[in-house]
């Protein structure tokens, strides 16, 4: 997470930052993008800060998909806010026109459901970022965020959004949400949670390769995606994994020991998600699997049925 430290400003650093200089670059682009010109505002920053803000970003999945010069630029680019406790940052339904990352504080995520009513989403803090949704997919704002401290943030604008950012992160999020969508363990998850559990995906390949160790601590689930994967108790073979399986959810969300070994059949491409992630995102894993506690008690009979099964062997 990103330092909550506070940064002091003097007066000519605020009028600074209130007049950008332009900088241009025709390499922008993640590495999935074509590249063409466009202009990208340069907000003065001490170098403390630049080097605050790279720290940030580099944690941010979101971000993951940008290259070292989009990296460079997007440092560039964010510009300096305050807030104050009780400050609507974004509302529902409105135009969006800017991203938020957090340097310091808490924010509350709300959203009005069906009947109207104002449901909490989640708080985020030091690190976290907010705001993107309606920048990528160019709608109004999903949700509601609003102060619950003192805040520093750091603003990036539509325009350097889109040609940094945006395509990788839409190509990422669609690809991966279908897939998260259609397991027992993730599709009751609400979508708004399932876009941030996307963003912390990371593409594994093995070749002929050990996966997982029978009896090692287990800490992250996978998830196939090509290729097929064949696990082992005792060298002996009890199960094959093909595209849209996953297996270590045992270790994931029962924090035990892997049940199994799990290796890949030729070349296989799996997403790994890190449990320490999913709690980064989205809080105590029990706490979200039990928002839909019928789907939850149905994935852990499977696998104490499982785990029951594989002590036998």
């Amino acid at each position: 997470m990103a330092s909550s430290e506070n940064f002091e400003f003097d007066e000519a650093m605020k009028l600074a930052r209130a007049r950008p200089r332009l900088s241009v670059s025709a390499e922008v682009f993640g590495d999935n993008h074509s590249k063409s010109k466009v202009v990208i505002p340069n907000y003065e920053k001490t170098p403390q800060e630049q080097a605050k803000i790279m720290e940030m970003i580099k944690r941010c999945f979101l971000f993951s998909g940008v290259n070292s010069s989009g990296l460079d630029l997007l440092v560039k680019a964010f510009d300096f806010k305050t807030a104050n406790p009780g400050d609507v940052l974004i509302k529902q339904g409105d135009d969006g026109d800017k991203l938020y990352l957090i340097e310091s504080g808490t924010v509350e995520v709300t959203r009005k459901n069906a009947t109207g009513q104002e449901e909490f989403l989640c708080n985020l803090t030091a690190g976290d970022y907010f705001g993107e949704l309606a920048l990528m997919y160019n709608s109004p704002r999903a949700a509601t965020v609003v102060a619950k401290t003192e805040m520093h943030l750091w603003t990036l604008d539509r325009t350097t959004f889109n040609h940094v950012v945006r395509m990788a992160v839409i190509k990422k999020r669609e690809k991966y949400d279908s897939i998260l969508s259609k397991l027992d363990l993730f599709k009751k998850v609400n979508p708004y949670d399932r876009c941030r559990l996307a963003d912390a995906l990371v593409e594994r390949t093995f070749e002929d390769e050990t996966v997982i160790k029978q009896g090692e601590p287990g800490s992250s689930l996978f998830m196939v995606l090509e290729g097929q994967a064949e696990s082992f108790v005792e060298n002996k073979l009890v199960k094959s994994y093909n595209p849209g399986d996953y297996f270590g959810e045992i270790g994931f969300i029962l924090k035990k020991p892997r049940a199994s070994t799990v290796k890949a059949k030729g070349k296989c491409l799996f997403v790994e998600l890190e449990r320490e992630n999913f709690i980064n995102l989205l809080g105590p894993m029990e706490d979200v699997l039990n928002k839909n506690i019928k789907n939850y008690k149905k994935v852990l009979e499977e696998l104490k049925l499982e785990n029951k099964h594989l002590k036998s062997l």
